[in-house]
């Protein structure tokens, strides 16, 4: 099998049977939570990369993992320019398998790229070379952790389970929650913007089928 095709969907539209499904959100009511985070009780900074990260689990179906260790490479083109599909390496996802997600919804995009501007314009990891990806320092990760007075990589939680060992983003999983439950949302985790996303993507599938003619 090549390269080419060695890599999964980050985005899957799960199974109608599945008994269980979480809460979800509404693209209305979700767009809303993000523009209320940027408010005056929230540093300029931490909001704008909180909107943008929660973004990427909305639009991306990014899980906390996946956004805790998505680097400024594989959002980027050493240009500078945002990608429209991205690539994680198998290190960075939860199955530990490289994927593939799209960054394609305007509102989503705007916010990762200013996000990535308030980085460059706050001089928060750049790298080397000022001609490539914003100056930002590629190898760093797109969202960043600050703690006492730094910005640095969230960590990762290591945990065993038949024997196998995996990594959690706790931290980032903790942060996406607390943002849901603090604007309104309490039965919400930071699950929801992934399958809140699926579940509209199965609605508009299971129209499109209703809508079909067989020939």
């Amino acid at each position: 099998m090549s390269e080419e095709l060695e890599f999964k969907w980050v985005w899957k539209v799960p199974d109608l049977r599945t008994v269980k499904q979480p809460e979800t959100i509404s693209p209305d009511d979700f767009i809303d939570l993000v523009e209320r985070i940027d408010n005056e009780n929230v540093d300029p900074l931490i909001a704008m990369r909180n909107q943008a990260a929660l973004w990427m689990t909305y639009g991306s179906c990014f899980r906390a993992v996946e956004v805790s260790q998505w680097k400024v490479k594989e959002a980027l083109y050493p240009d500078g320019s945002l990608v429209h599909l991205t690539r994680l390496r198998a290190d960075a996802t939860k199955g530990k398998y490289p994927a593939l997600a799209p960054i394609v919804i305007n509102e989503q995009r705007d916010y990762v790229n200013q996000w990535l501007d308030c980085r460059v314009k706050h001089r928060i990891m750049l790298g080397e070379n000022k001609g490539e990806y914003r100056g930002l320092d590629p190898e760093s990760h797109v969202f960043l952790s600050f703690h006492h007075g730094r910005w640095k990589h969230f960590s990762l939680t290591r945990k065993i389970s038949k024997g196998n060992e995996y990594f959690v983003a706790t931290a980032v999983q903790n942060l996406l929650t607390k943002l849901y439950k603090d604007y309104g949302y309490s039965k919400s985790s930071s699950h929801t913007g992934r399958h809140s996303m699926a579940r509209l993507a199965q609605k508009l599938l299971k129209r499109k089928d209703l809508n079909t003619d067989v020939t």
